[in-house]
């Protein structure tokens, strides 16, 4: 039989279980701490997921701060500043089980790339934290397993709530004993609750180290599992990212219609090949096409007149920058940023008039199903230039001879699935240029495309009838447009004999980057 600790009321009341108990903070599972802010960012995220929802329901039976792991580990990878609860306030399963979870994960080789893709970001933090939660729910039984026999972390909450029912006993105990003064049969209840109490300690704090030393001694099957999941969570971060800097509106409000139509645009993007192949371009285009625009023409200082909201940080009044100086603040400050929320000066600046509109003539023949995704990304790397000065856009994917598809994009007239079902189009076939020189010419005669700019890519040989390229010269004398072709000839250089008839200007990717020759596209037409 194990020696008593106390053996009078006097041992107890001098000993620091007597004020430990009644002083002791409310436990929580979470290992890092969050502002309300960021806990209701999260549970907008959370809300209706149906994955989290099954994961939970399989794994918090054999785990019950599983949720907590969850939450933690999105704070993990969204959190400005990541910083931990005191371990006093810990729950056993939390100090030793989820911790390790969590140590492993920030000091894996993938949490500084997913950190930097993540940070501030709601909806590629959430993603990256659901794929690492399937991960470990995958691997649960195997993590517990190697924390001890399979009831370990079991028999350690079995423990623990022993040891907080003994000591809510021994308080409430304590305080009758305050209000009606010393008397043996209460002073050696408290003295029996006491040595409970203590010894459910020493059986919590043995199983508790036991799992601490396994998880320790078998560290390398445990991170195994960590960096699979986090390797995944890189993965589902980028993707999102992608999907976002490609077709989203920033990283909107929680709970708004923007983050509903972000996360729906993001489904959609996950489960097409296709429009993942053009977000891995779109998104560089589109910071190509913003640098472009910012470099291209400046008002300077300018005139200020009154306030607006915006994301100008050139123009954005000096108190809103004070949210940085608080750390709890700075996700506020994020917020506003992404939303063009903040206060900003409005200023005087003359209104200009920018480029022509643009039509750009997408070859889709079979030999070009390669470099789809790329031409699809120019042509609406074309379309954010164009809409963005108030032009207008058409995109004609082209085949075999009468053979064609246009998208029309009008300023403030479409939306995202507009844009999508383009990117989705492959017609596939033979390649004929006269149909889409055609429809352009119609275009520009009859459906208003001022001072337009048409842009021509293929891979293909094809040769103008004579009697057509007289014609199409006199439409370029009439409407004043330029044709600047794009020759796909990376794989059979030396091949621009078939462009130079029409085509002002001809960029060849056997000579130039593909990133140079966006460049230079963009640049001309901001």
């Amino acid at each position: 039989m194990r020696r008593a600790v106390f053996k009078s009321i006097d041992d107890v009341l001098g000993s620091a279980i007597a004020s430990q108990y009644r002083q002791a903070a409310p436990v929580t599972d979470r290992v890092l701490k969050s502002t309300r802010l960021e806990d209701k960012i999260y549970a907008g995220l959370r809300d209706g997921d149906a994955a989290m929802d099954e994961a939970e329901a399989l794994c918090s039976p054999k785990l019950s701060a599983f949720s907590s792991l969850a939450r933690d580990v999105y704070q993990g990878f969204y959190s400005l500043s990541v910083r931990r609860n005191d371990e006093s306030i810990l729950s056993d399963t939390a100090k030793r089980f989820n911790s390790h979870i969590l140590d492993d994960m920030m000091n894996g080789g993938d949490y500084p790339a997913i950190k930097s893709v993540c940070e501030g970001r709601q909806l590629p933090a959430y993603d990256a934290a659901s794929e690492f939660i399937s991960g470990v729910s995958d691997g649960l039984d195997d993590l517990l397993r190697e924390a001890g026999d399979k009831g370990a972390l079991n028999t350690l909450e079995k423990l623990a709530r022993q040891e907080a029912a003994l000591a809510q006993t021994l308080d409430a105990l304590l305080q009758q004993r305050e209000k009606q003064g010393p008397e043996p049969a209460l002073d050696s209840r408290i003295v029996n609750k006491a040595n409970a109490a203590a010894g459910k300690a020493r059986q919590v704090e043995a199983v508790g180290a036991r799992i601490q030393d396994n998880l320790l001694k078998n560290r390398d099957a445990v991170s195994g599992i960590v960096a699979q999941a986090a390797k995944s969570a890189k993965a589902a971060a980028e993707d999102t990212a992608q999907a976002l800097a490609a077709w989203g509106r920033g990283d909107s409000e929680s709970g708004t219609e923007q983050m509903a139509l972000n996360r729906e645009t993001v489904e959609r993007v996950r489960h097409s090949p296709v429009l993942k192949e053009v977000a891995r371009f779109l998104g560089r285009f589109r910071e190509i096409t913003a640098k472009a625009r910012k470099n291209g023409y400046a008002y300077g200082r300018g005139e200020t007149y009154s306030l607006e909201l915006g994301d100008d940080l050139q123009n954005v009044l000096t108190s809103e920058f004070s949210m940085l100086a608080v750390p709890a603040a700075i996700p506020l400050f994020l917020r506003k940023y992404q939303n063009r929320e903040l206060q900003q000066y409005r200023r005087r600046a003359p209104i200009f008039k920018g480029c022509g509109d643009i039509v750009m003539c997408l070859d889709e023949s079979g030999s070009t199903r390669e470099d789809a995704p790329w031409g699809k990304a120019v042509a609406l790397a074309l379309l954010d230039a164009a809409v963005t000065g108030g032009r207008k856009f058409a995109l004609i994917h082209f085949s075999t001879a009468g053979r064609y598809k246009t998208d029309l994009f009008l300023p403030d007239r479409y939306d995202v699935n507009d844009v999508l079902v383009a990117a989705e189009t492959f017609l596939g076939g033979n390649t004929d240029f006269e149909t889409p020189l055609r429809e352009a010419c119609r275009l520009i005669g009859q459906e208003g495309f001022e001072n337009a700019d048409i842009v021509f890519t293929t891979d293909g040989v094809c040769r103008l009838p004579e009697c057509f390229r007289e014609e199409l010269k006199l439409w370029q004398q009439t409407h004043k447009f330029s044709v600047t072709g794009i020759l796909l000839d990376i794989r059979s250089p030396g091949m621009d004999f078939s462009l130079k008839p029409f085509c002002n200007e001809i960029f060849r990717t056997s000579e130039l980057s593909r990133d140079s020759i966006v460049e230079s596209l963009i640049s001309e037409r901001v």
